[in-house]
């Protein structure tokens, strides 16, 4: 049996714009039981609504800040932001992880956000399957 991202990301995903502060996105972690939201910039223009994804901002970064008042763009990581199809396979998804040492990766289909996967989701995924 082939296992597909779709299968087991976490959707909908919960994202967040450059110009809130900290404290908004600790909070917003809190109240959802989340660990990463993707951040985004959105261009309107009159077919559709675009998300470009500008970074990810995870739990980790967010310990790792002072002020409540700093902006998710100072503490977001932006350089590099991993990505994965929604059709491809949990085995190729968590070698992609493994390689760049990332918890996690954004899951994406035709240009727009359509989940997330996390090293916990590949936990809850193997929980769900017979080891023996």
């Amino acid at each position: 049996m082939r296992i597909r991202v779709k299968d087991f990301m976490s959707a909908p995903v919960t994202v967040a714009m450059l110009d809130e502060n900290i404290l908004e996105i600790r909070t917003l972690m809190k109240e959802k039981g989340i660990h990463a939201i993707p951040i985004v910039s959105c261009t309107n223009d009159t077919l559709k609504v675009e998300e470009t994804i500008k970074g990810i901002i995870t739990s980790t970064d967010i310990c790792e800040v002072v002020s409540d008042d700093a902006l998710i763009e100072d503490v977001m990581t932006s350089s590099i932001v991993h990505v994965v199809h929604v059709d491809s396979s949990a085995k190729s998804a968590a070698k992609t992880m493994l390689n760049k040492n990332v918890h996690h990766m954004v899951a994406m289909d035709d240009g727009e956000i359509k989940g997330i996967i996390s090293s916990l989701d590949f936990v809850k995924l193997v929980a769900e399957y017979s080891l023996e």
